[in-house]
């Protein structure tokens, strides 16, 4: 059994057990519906629309990808069909590549659905261009795709799908719902310590700012829409949030993988 067969089953059984419907009736709700509300009755221009409900897409996405693939090995783990997969030809890289594969492939038709019917409402109300859809969409799924890797991660890091869980909504609290604050009190922290000055944001704060995978997509697409690919302030241009967007598919996984090579299979 390969990694591309394992991939193959998990979107199919993610199919029979309608997750695929489920999860793309939330994008859409999430991202269409209050778009289209927003488009409908706000006076707003097209440009103003989709960068607001990219803000609000950002904050809704995460906590569905993390549900999504919290329980990609943890599941089986708990199921049992674990131990008897991995009695088979597929090592335990394999095993958790295929998973990635499955959980993001699902993700990202859910967000391409999701996105596609986003654009087309606003689109169709307010007009616009295709290039603003294309960067929305894109910079949509590959926030996606990177919370998608780290819930695996923290799957395959996991015991059970009950720490899962906890783990993964811890995740998504301190990522997206409290970074502000969290960010505040390290700015709060280094002035007292007289390490910045009041007021000051140096380059180390504003990495600080970008670090969660929400916040580098919201900054990569409106560096996009305002044309600054690489410009000579990386925190304005595109490259640096997509360099940490890269490294959050990657490094979640790796730790996973590293928890998940070594555990005990009960």
């Amino acid at each position: 059994m390969s990694v591309r067969t394992i991939a193959r089953k998990d979107l199919a059984d993610a199919g029979r057990s309608k997750m695929l419907w489920v999860v793309t009736g939330i994008v859409l709700l999430s991202t269409a519906g209050i778009t289209g509300l927003l488009a409908a009755t706000s006076g707003m221009a097209a440009r103003e629309v989709f960068a607001l409900s990219f803000q609000l897409a950002v904050t809704m996405l995460p906590i569905v990808a993390l549900i999504l693939a919290k329980g990609a090995i943890t599941a089986e783990r708990e199921s049992g069909s674990l131990r008897m997969l991995l009695s088979l030809p597929p090592s335990r890289r394999d095993v958790l590549l295929g998973k990635l594969i499955g959980r993001t492939a699902l993700m990202l038709v859910a967000t391409l659905v999701g996105g596609l019917a986003t654009g087309l409402v606003v689109l169709t109300i307010l007009g616009g261009s295709f290039s603003s859809l294309a960067s929305f969409i894109g910079f949509l799924g590959l926030m996606s795709v990177a919370f998608v890797a780290l819930g695996v991660g923290i799957s395959a890091g996991s015991a059970s799908d009950s720490r899962a869980t906890a783990v993964a909504v811890g995740a998504y609290m301190i990522l997206v719902a409290l970074w502000n604050l969290i960010q505040t009190a390290i700015q709060y922290g280094a002035v007292e310590l007289g390490l910045i000055a009041a007021g000051s944001e140096p380059a180390w704060l504003q990495l600080v700012g970008l670090f969660p995978p929400n916040r580098a997509a919201n900054a990569a697409y409106r560096a996009t829409v305002e044309g600054q690919f690489f410009g000579t302030d990386p925190f304005a241009s595109v490259w640096l949030p997509i360099l940490v967007l890269l490294a959050w598919l990657f490094v979640p996984v790796t730790a996973g993988y590293l928890r998940f090579r070594d555990a005990q299979i009960g």
